[in-house]
């Protein structure tokens, strides 16, 4: 045995060694484990009983069950009647009818009262509460789509009344009254109707947060909550938001079964100088909500004065927690002149709140002092919902809006007499007669090439080649790239006529198509794929002219009723909301008057905003697909407006997903208030635009350096002036 089949076999001695010793420790490990869990360490407790005894106790006589029945009264068997003449019955009997010996253990005793004529009054005997500790359903603590309430549909509401006698105001007809008892829920003319059949609201869920602030921080089961109301002209949307939403907040205290009294104060600066109003502390929704909807407004704001004011003014009750909300969309001032008088005043306002034990809440300007009070007080800072959108607003009506509108009226002029014109023109660069009546795709280059024309081998050796070799009726389209020139080759048997023209810079088509005969040799279709667009070649004289549209298999549209697709692409961003009543009256006009045109339109929306807030309404570029009519683009604007806006993200990703038509001329119409910004460049979105084919209007911001300037230019659109459009870009407007 040599030296290395020793080595060989002592290493295999020692493996075998190792694996016998590490599988008798694991067996070492289990025996162990094992015996360990069956160890028993528990007190076993014996009894010995006798079972004589148990069995003499098991047999006891139990007593009699009482019966849980009142017992029957000579009262009761009065209005009973002893015999029941079946005279209905085909077998006529008389039968005893004997009350029964056996106590029934459901028996309901008949009783007789006199039909009520009042509702009593009622009372009821409670224990002192404190809400606090007790836990709050997860149901209510889970995020709610926020609504404008469910209003009178509320059970507290319905009991309640309108504050002007409540309950016992009625009188009962003995019958069963229900529904809601006094005038509910006012004029329900907003969106937010009060009934709960409203989308997601920024002032509802603006007072929804509030209304979960008061929850959280409340130290009783009663709370007094006053709205202080800028009343200035500028408010008038947002005191009616407010008022439409009312019911949000209060919902959100039913829920928890918080007991509440509303309150208002009104403060405004008009010709007689400055004026605050204030209103009682009323357990009632409705009454505070009309009076919300019918305040005075004028003139400017003091916020300030009204707030120190409203301390003095305001009896809180002393059982309850207080809580102020401060609506306004200016910074808080003071009516003082002095100098460092407004520093005075937030300071003594600050001061009086903590000193009253009142918190204060803003739904109002994003300035330094309204954040400070709220956090100072132990209150909660919001920003007012369309902040900028008071300054940027345009009137509800058409009175007020009549320049705006003309704009519209101009842009369907225009778009009809678009609609129905050509692109451009080819003239006739030659025409070629083979006079024996021989034609092939040889004899084709070589008259090209004596015309100067020279094209590449492979689109003479195309498909397309061949076709107009075999039939006599289509059009060669064909593009020189490299010179920037079009041709179209047509042939009619033995003579061939080729048109010229400069390449267009908005075509986007392939290089060698073939346009297919349409009417008698003088009108030609040609598809382009990749754009889903059809072209219209239409002979006149020694011009071929070039339309948009134009349906296989007829003649075309062009001549008689233009076919148009029309984009509204409209900024969704939180500064366009007080302009979405113009916007709506503006399309309104729009489709109103290309109506009554001799032409075939449809009409898509692109909404777009970059939502980061609680809104959401629109987060991205939402597609609304043609076609659209005036009513469904109503219901589409309703949606609250929020974030800011992208033009470019919109151009670039929001119109290659419209499903334009084939046959039809393309419009954008653009409707922003903002300089255009976004993450593609201005050169990305033009020349989306230009590839397309689409002529672009805009009414927007009047930069003459702005994208949205050279859009209409480039396209050879119209420019308008947005009226009261944002100087700058706002963040998140």
């Amino acid at each position: 045995m040599n030296r290395f089949e020793k080595k060989q076999r002592s290493l295999n001695a020692c493996l075998i060694a190792g694996i016998l010793h590490v599988c008798f420790a694991i067996l070492l490990t289990l025996f162990y484990y094992t015996h360990l869990s069956y160890e028993i360490h528990d007190v076993v407790d014996m009894e010995f009983i006798d079972m004589d005894k148990n069995v003499k106790q098991r047999i006891l006589k139990r007593p009699p069950k009482k019966p849980l029945t009142q017992k029957q009264t000579k009262e009761f068997s009065e209005f009973r009647p002893k015999f029941a003449d079946l005279s209905a019955s085909s077998n006529l009997i008389d039968e005893t009818v004997k009350p029964s010996d056996e106590i029934l253990m459901h028996n309901a005793t008949e009783t007789v009262s006199p039909t009520a004529t009042e509702l009593p009054d009622v009372t009821t005997q409670a224990r002192l509460l404190n809400s606090n500790a007790t836990s709050i359903a997860k149901s209510v603590q889970s995020p709610f789509e926020i609504t404008s309430g469910k209003g009178v549909e509320s059970l507290r509401q319905r009991v309640k009344g309108n504050g002007d006698g409540g309950f016992h105001r009625l009188e009962s007809k003995g019958t069963a009254d229900i529904g809601s008892i006094g005038e509910g829920l006012g004029d329900g003319n907003s969106d937010g109707d009060g009934n709960g059949n409203g989308g997601t609201n920024p002032f509802g869920e603006a007072l929804k947060q509030i209304a979960d602030h008061i929850i959280s921080t409340r130290e009783l089961d009663k709370v007094n909550v006053v709205f202080v109301l800028d009343t200035s002209q500028s408010m008038q949307d947002n005191i009616q938001q407010v008022a439409d939403n009312l019911f949000t907040m209060t919902d959100a205290f039913d829920l928890v079964n918080l007991e509440y009294h509303l309150g208002m104060t009104e403060f405004s600066v008009r010709r007689e100088g400055q004026e605050i109003r204030t209103r009682a502390l009323l357990p009632d929704v409705s009454t505070l909500r009309r009076r919300m909807k019918n305040v005075k407004l004028s003139g400017d704001e003091n916020a300030l004065d009204a707030l120190l004011q409203t301390f003095d003014l305001i009896e809180f009750h002393a059982d309850a927690d207080r809580h102020l909300i401060l609506v306004t969309d200016e910074q808080a001032t003071t009516s003082m002149r002095q100098e460092d008088a407004k520093k005075t005043m937030q300071t003594k306002v600050i001061d009086r709140a903590q000193f009253e034990e009142v918190r204060v809440n803003v739904l109002g300007f994003p300035e330094p002092f309204q954040q400070t009070l709220a956090e100072t007080t132990g209150g909660t800072w919001q920003e007012i919902p369309g902040s900028v959108r008071s300054a940027t607003a345009l009137p509800s009506n058409r009175v007020g809006n009549q320049k705006f509108l003309k704009v519209f009226r101009e842009i369907a002029v225009d778009i009809r007499k678009s609609g129905g014109k050509s692109l451009f023109s080819l003239h006739t660069k030659f025409t070629t007669i083979f006079l024996d009546g021989m034609f092939n795709i040889e004899k084709l280059k070589q008259e090209l090439f004596n015309n100067g024309i020279v094209l590449k081998d492979h689109i003479i050796q195309s498909e397309n080649a061949e076709i107009l070799q075999n039939v006599d009726s289509d059009l060669w389209i064909i593009i020189d790239h490299a010179n920037g020139l079009l041709y179209a080759i047509r042939r009619e048997k033995n003579k061939i006529t080729v048109y010229e023209a400069n390449y267009p810079e908005h075509w986007n088509i392939g290089e060698d198509l073939i346009a297919r005969k349409q009417q008698s040799g003088t009108r030609w279709v040609l598809y382009d794929q990749p754009n889903r667009q059809n072209y219209t070649f239409i002979k006149d004289k020694d011009l071929l002219a070039v339309h948009i549209g134009g349906q296989p298999g007829t003649a075309s549209n062009a001549s008689s009723e233009p076919v148009v697709d029309i984009v509204v692409m409209l900024d969704y961003s939180r500064s366009m909301g007080g302009k979405s009543q113009a916007i709506m009256l503006g399309l309104s006009t729009l489709i109103g008057r290309l109506s009554i045109f001799p032409l075939k339109y449809r009409v898509g929306l692109i909404r777009f905003a970059e939502a980061k807030d609680a809104i959401k309404a629109v987060d991205g570029e939402i597609v609304s697909q043609m076609p659209l009519n005036e009513v469904v683009i109503e219901q589409l604007l309703a949606d609250p407006f929020g974030g800011d806006e992208h033009l470019t993200n919109a151009i670039v990703d929001g119109l290659p997903k419209m499903r334009f038509s084939p046959y039809a001329k393309r419009f954008l119409l653009i409707l922003t208030d903002e300089p255009t910004k976004g993450k593609y460049t201005a050169e990305q979105a033009l020349n989306l635009c230009r590839s397309y084919g689409i002529k672009v209007y805009v009414i927007g911001h009047p930069n003459p350096d702005d994208l949205q300037t050279k859009l209409a230019n480039e396209t050879k659109g119209l420019f308008y002036t947005m009226p009261n459009h944002l100087e700058k870009d706002y963040p998140n407007q």
